[in-house]
C-alpha cells in the first residue's frame, strides 16, 4: 500500500514538472543557441520515471542463476552508491537555484526529478533489498553447479598473453613517445585500449567460472568456499565488483554456515593477515649489488645493530667496575673501555652485514667509493679519528692529566672519544677539541709521567737588603709552614731553594723554587698565591723591605741661570 502511494505521488510530481516544463519552453525562442539543449532537457525530463528494481528468481541452469547473482551484485553496488549520488544531486541542486536562465530551470527539474527518483530507489532498497537477496539465494539448492567444463586454465593463459601483449604496446608506446610522433602514439594507444577491454572480457568470464566453483562448494556446504570465495573477490577487484561482490558473499557464507562463518572468517582472517605479514617483511625495498633487502633484512640489520650497541655499553660499566676491583688507573680503564666498545660496535656493524646476506668483499668496492669523499669533504672527521686512536694508544694525552694548550687554555682532560677530548678548565667549563689539535700542535701535559710539578715563585727585595739573610728567612717560612710541597723523594732532589736572579731597576729579584703535587700542582695560580702569602709575611716580620718601583732624577749644574728682573 505505501508503495502504492510513493508511486501515486511521483505521477502527480512527474506531471507537474511536465506542466512547468512546457510552460518553461514557451519562453524559450526556437532561433535562440539554447533552444535544442533545452528541447533535449524537455525530453529527457518527461522520459524519467521510477521503476521498482526487479531481479528474476525463476532460473533453471546454473548460467541463469549466474547471470542473477551478478544482477544482485550490480544492485548492491547501486545500493551502495546511491547516498553519494544524492549527495551530489543535492549539490547541484543548490546550486542551480541560484540561477535564473531558462536552460539553469530545466536543469533544475531535470536533477530534482533525478533526485526523487534515486531517493524512492533507496527507500525501497532499504525495505526490501534483504529479502530479494533471501529469495536469491533460496534457489541454491534447487540447482546442479557442472565444474568440470570450465575453461578457467584456458581463460588464465589467454590472460598472460594480453599481458604480455600489453607490456609490448606499451615499450612500443614509449619509443613513439620518445621519437615524438603523435599520429603512431594514438594507434599503439588504440591497440593498448582494446587489449585492456579485451583483458576485461577474460576478467569478467574468469568471475562467471569462479562463481559456479563458489557456488557448487556453497551449496556442498563446504569449507574450501572461503578459499574459493578469495578468486571470486581477486576477479571481482578487477571489475570495479569488488565491494559489492564481497557483500554478498559475506550475506551468502552466512546462510549456509550460519555462525560457523564466524570460526571459519576468523581463521581466514588470521591467515590473510599472515600472508599480507610475511608479503611486507619479504618485499623488496632495495638493491645492494645482487643481493635484495626487505624489511625483515633492514629489521635484523637495524636489531644487530642495537644489540652490539648495548653489549657495548655493558663492556665498558664492566671494565670501569673492575677498575677499582683490579686496581686499574683511570685513563688505563678509560682505553681498555673505548677500545672494547668501537671495537664491539665495529664487529656488530660487520655480523649485521653478514646476517642480511652481504658480502663483505663488497665493502671493498663501497670503500674504494668512499675514499674520494673522504679525501675532500671528510677530511677533517678522518683526520680527528686517527688522531683519536693514536692518542689511545700513545697515551701522551690520557684521562686525567693536566694539560695546557695555550697561555689561557688548561684543564683536566676527563674524556677521550674517537672524534674529540673533552677538557674541564678550573673554571668548571667543558671545552670541546678535536683530536688533531693534540697531534698537529705542542700541548703541555703537567702529568705525563707523574703529578709533581716544579714551580717558580719570584719575588724582589730592596737595594741594600742582606742577601743570605733573605734566603735563610725564606727558606725557614717555608718549611715552617703548613703548604703541600715535597720535601722527599726518591728520584727526584725536590729541596726548596732560593736562587738570586738579577739586580734590577728596583729591587734585587729572586725566585723561590718549590715541589708540589695532586691537586695543587693543577692549581698554579691559587698555589702561587699561597707561596707569595708566606713570603711576603716572613720578609715583613725579618724588617726586609719589599721595594716598589722608584726612579731618581739628578740634574747637572753646568749653565749659569740667570734671572733678569724689570720693574
Amino acid at each position: 500500500m505505501v508503495n502504492v502511494r510513493i508511486l501515486v505521488l511521483f505521477i502527480f510530481v512527474i506531471n507537474l514538472f511536465a506542466s512547468n516544463v512546457d510552460d518553461i519552453l514557451k519562453n524559450v525562442s526556437k532561433t535562440s543557441n539554447e533552444y535544442a539543449l533545452d528541447l533535449t532537457l524537455a525530453k529527457k525530463i518527461k522520459s524519467l520515471k521510477y521503476v521498482p528494481p526487479k531481479i528474476e528468481i525463476n532460473v533453471k541452469t546454473q548460467d541463469e542463476y549466474v547471470d542473477t547473482i551478478k544482477k544482485l551484485i550490480e544492485l548492491q553496488k547501486e545500493y551502495d552508491e546511491l547516498p553519494a549520488q544524492i549527495t551530489t544531486l543535492q549539490d547541484k541542486l543548490s546550486y542551480l537555484q541560484t540561477q535564473t536562465s531558462n536552460t539553469a530551470k530545466l536543469q533544475y527539474i531535470y536533477y530534482d526529478t533525478l533526485l526523487t527518483i534515486a531517493n524512492q530507489k533507496l527507500q525501497y532498497l532499504k525495505n526490501n533489498f534483504s529479502q530479494i537477496e533471501k529469495n536469491v539465494f533460496s534457489k541454491i539448492n534447487l540447482l546442479i553447479f557442472d565444474t568440470k567444463d570450465l575453461n578457467i586454465a584456458s581463460l588464465k593463459n589467454l590472460l598472460y598473453q594480453k599481458k604480455k601483449e600489453e607490456e609490448k604496446l606499451n615499450i612500443d608506446y614509449q619509443k613513439w613517445e620518445l621519437l615524438d610522433d603523435k599520429k603512431n602514439m594514438q594507434i599503439v594507444q588504440g591497440y593498448i585500449d582494446i587489449n585492456k577491454q579485451k583483458q576485461i572480457e577474460i576478467y569478467k568470464k574468469l568471475f562467471d567460472n569462479q562463481l559456479v566453483i563458489w557456488l557448487n562448494d556453497l551449496k556442498n556446504k563446504d569449507k574450501k568456499a572461503f578459499n574459493s570465495d578469495d578468486d571470486v573477490l581477486n576477479y571481482a577487484t578487477h571489475i570495479n565488483l569488488y565491494n559489492a561482490t564481497n557483500q554478498i558473499v559475506s550475506d551468502f557464507e552466512k546462510y549456509i554456515f550460519g555462525t560457523k562463518v564466524l570460526v571459519y572468517g576468523a581463521k581466514k582472517e588470521v591467515e590473510l593477515t599472515l600472508k599480507k605479514i610475511i608479503g611486507f617483511i619479504n618485499y623488496p625495498l632495495f638493491t645492494v649489488g645482487n643481493r635484495v633487502i626487505t624489511p625483515l633484512n633492514f629489521a635484523l640489520f637495524i636489531f644487530v645493530l642495537i644489540l652490539g650497541w648495548f653489549v657495548g655499553k655493558y663492556y665498558k660499566h664492566l671494565i670501569y667496575t673492575l677498575r677499582h676491583r683490579k686496581n686499574i688507573s683511570y685513563s688505563t680503564a678509560t682505553l681498555l673501555a673505548n677500545m672494547g666498545y668501537y671495537t664491539i660496535l665495529t664487529f656488530s656493524f660487520l655480523s649485521a652485514l653478514k646476517v642480511v646476506g652481504l658480502d663483505l668483499s663488497s665493502l671493498a668496492i663501497i670503500a674504494g667509493a668512499l675514499s674520494v669523499g673522504i679525501g675532500f669533504g671528510l677530511q677533517n672527521i678522518v683526520s680527528n679519528f686517527v688522531s683519536g686512536i693514536i692518542m689511545m694508544f700513545e697515551q701522551s694525552i690520557k684521562v686525567g692529566d693536566y694539560i695546557q694548550i695555550d697561555t689561557d687554555t688548561r684543564g683536566e682532560v676527563i674524556d677521550i672519544s674517537m672524534r674529540s677530548t673533552i677538557i674541564r678548565t678550573n673554571d668548571n667549563i667543558n671545552l670541546i677539541i678535536p683530536n688533531q689539535s693534540f697531534i698537529q700542535n705542542n700541548v703541555i701535559n703537567w702529568t705525563l709521567g707523574d703529578d709533581i710539578v716544579r714551580f717558580r715563585v719570584p719575588f724582589g727585595v730592596a737595594y741594600g737588603s742582606d742577601i743570605d739573610k733573605v734566603e735563610k728567612v725564606i727558606l725557614k717560612a717555608i718549611k715552617e709552614s703548613h703548604l703541600p710541597f715535597i720535601q722527599k723523594h726518591k728520584n727526584l732532589d725536590v729541596t726548596p731553594y732560593v736562587v738570586f736572579m738579577e739586580m734590577a731597576d728596583s729591587s734585587l729579584n729572586f725566585e723561590l723554587f718549590i715541589w708540589v703535587k695532586g691537586e695543587y700542582a693543577r692549581r698554579p695560580r691559587r698555589t702561587r698565591s699561597e707561596f707569595l702569602k708566606v713570603i711576603y709575611k716572613a720578609l715583613n716580620e725579618a724588617g726586609i723591605t719589599i721595594p716598589f718601583p722608584q726612579q731618581d732624577l739628578h740634574i747637572v749644574d753646568s749653565i749659569p741661570l740667570e734671572l733678569k728682573i724689570t720693574k
